[in-house]
């Protein structure tokens, strides 16, 4: 065997045992095997080291030879957006590391952002994974200075820009925006509950209809003052330039009357104009003609009891006849019992305390309202009103039956007892029932009850109540009943012989 021939030998053999020990198909070969070598001999070229080129993310316009970095197409180019319309932006993701290929074996997220901000809307961030991210613009109204919004697109701490220009929005009209509050008080009537202002807002809103428009100017004007008001209704302020938003706003500043009055906007150099919901201003001082006490129960069964507690109300209105509202506080006195010291108004100008049985017992306690008012000669001082309980009682009820002063009508006559055992009118609540043997009521109620809210009784003394009624039978007697109940459990009766009329 040659030596040639074995020395080649020796190098497959070689080269077995390496691929043998891990080598591979695409491993970069050790020994060269050209025959060409005269000593049959190869020449070592150092093993392979495997690792892979890193990433290296970047974003502009096209790929490979054409890649231009840091740049965005945009689909109208450099033509102007209007002002609430589209285009399309696109940017390409590539691996400059691979010679600026797309980057299309993963998904990539890259977000987009707009100086113009809340006025400009993108579809952001965009997941692609073909390498190219494409986001909608939309205009919203955005009025940039020089005219040109800068859009950019981020990842990986890879940027790229396009500059869009935008066409100058005009304000198509102006809209009101609802009222938060819709009636004040007068400003010599105002309080913390109850102001004498209101906040007025609108909406410069844009051609498209959806934008508000910022940079405009617009004027206030006043609508439905009383132009004979001591002191007039003003506003805040009577001009504004719009927001970003497109907002504008002013107050509305009460004067002295009673009124209804509307902002009315304009837009500077236009005709475009709108008005604001209606604003009450009302509810002046409470006038002493309008200045009512009432109670639920003038009659109370409280003259031996303490604790029976009785409602008592004030209704106040001013000059106009309007419900006084806010904070008007009304304080109460009583010349016997007790009462709630004060209450404030509520928002249909009405309060209500509790008058309370106890010491001083007095039959008719007289309970006073007073609060700062406008008094009939049309100064503002004290006004007052008065009312008067009749305080009666349950002790000893007395029922007395009579004929009446008309023909088949008769009559019951009930009392109760004061402190003194004096007879006086019973109290709310106590019932006069009829009842006949041997003939017919001809009234329709046969039951008749003492009401207390209607007032005191004219007559303090007693209670009567009358019905009518006829015999059967003009040969027989009739047997009338009549049967008294008080509050407080107390009963009497009284029966009264109706005579035959025919012997």
């Amino acid at each position: 065997m040659s030596g040639k021939f074995l020395a080649r030998a020796s190098a497959l053999s070689l080269a077995m045992l390496l691929a043998a020990c891990g080598g591979g198909d695409d491993s970069t070969p050790l020994v060269d095997s050209n025959d060409s070598d005269p000593t049959g001999g190869g020449t070592e070229t150092g093993a392979g080291t495997g690792d892979e080129q890193a990433q290296e993310i970047a974003l502009g316009i096209g790929s490979g030879d054409s890649f231009t970095q840091g740049q965005m197409e945009s689909e109208i180019g450099s033509n102007t957006l209007s002002s609430g319309g589209q285009t399309t932006l696109k940017v390409y993701v590539v691996d400059a590391a691979d010679g600026y290929s797309l980057v299309s074996n993963e998904e990539v997220t890259v977000t987009f952002s707009s100086n113009c901000g809340s006025e400009a809307d993108i579809t952001s961030p965009i997941v692609t994974s073909n390498g190219v991210a494409e986001a909608t613009y939309t205009n919203l109204g955005c009025n940039p200075v020089g005219g040109q919004d800068s859009v950019t697109a981020e990842t990986n701490g890879a940027e790229a820009k396009a500059v869009i220009n935008l066409a100058v929005p005009e304000a198509e009209r102006i809209v009101s925006n609802p009222l938060s509050i819709t009636s004040i008080a007068p400003n010599s009537v105002d309080s913390s509950d109850r102001p004498s202002t209101a906040p007025v807002s609108f909406n410069v809103v844009d051609a498209s209809g959806e934008a508000g428009l910022a940079g405009v100017d617009v004027s206030f004007s006043l609508t439905g003052d009383d132009p004979n008001a001591e002191t007039p209704v003003t506003l805040s302020q009577q001009q504004d330039t719009s927001t970003s938003g497109g907002l504008v706003s002013t107050t509305v500043v009460a004067g002295s009357a009673s009124t209804t009055v509307r902002v009315i906007a304009s837009i500077d150099g236009t005709n475009i104009t709108t008005q604001s919901d209606p604003i009450a201003i009302n509810s002046l001082l409470p006038t002493e003609n309008g200045f009512t006490l009432t109670s639920d129960n003038y009659i109370p069964d409280a003259q031996f009891t303490a604790g029976v507690e009785v409602p008592i109300s004030v209704f106040a209105t001013d000059k106009n006849g309007q419900d006084v509202r806010g904070d008007t506080i009304v304080n109460f006195t009583t010349t016997g019992g007790s009462i709630t010291p004060d209450c404030q108004l509520s928002e249909n100008g009405i309060c209500t305390v509790t008058w309370r049985s106890q010491a001083p017992w007095l039959t008719e306690p007289v309970i006073t309202a007073t609060t700062i008012g406008e008094t009939n000669s049309g100064a503002v001082g004290t006004i007052s009103q008065n009312l008067s309980l009749f305080v009666s009682s349950s002790r000893n009820p007395d029922v007395q039956l009579a004929n009446g002063t008309e023909s088949q009508q008769y009559c019951a006559t009930a009392t109760v007892e004061d402190p003194t055992g004096n007879k006086i009118h019973p109290a709310d609540g106590t019932t006069v029932d009829f009842s006949i043997s041997d003939g017919e009521i001809l009234s329709a109620e046969t039951s008749k009850k003492v009401i207390g809210a209607e007032g005191v009784p004219g007559d303090k003394t007693k209670f009567v109540t009358c019905i009518y009624a006829k015999l059967s039978d003009p040969t027989s007697d009739a047997t009338l009943t009549a049967t008294m109940t008080t509050p407080g459990g107390s009963v009497d009766e009284a029966i009264l012989i109706i005579p035959a009329t025919t012997p």
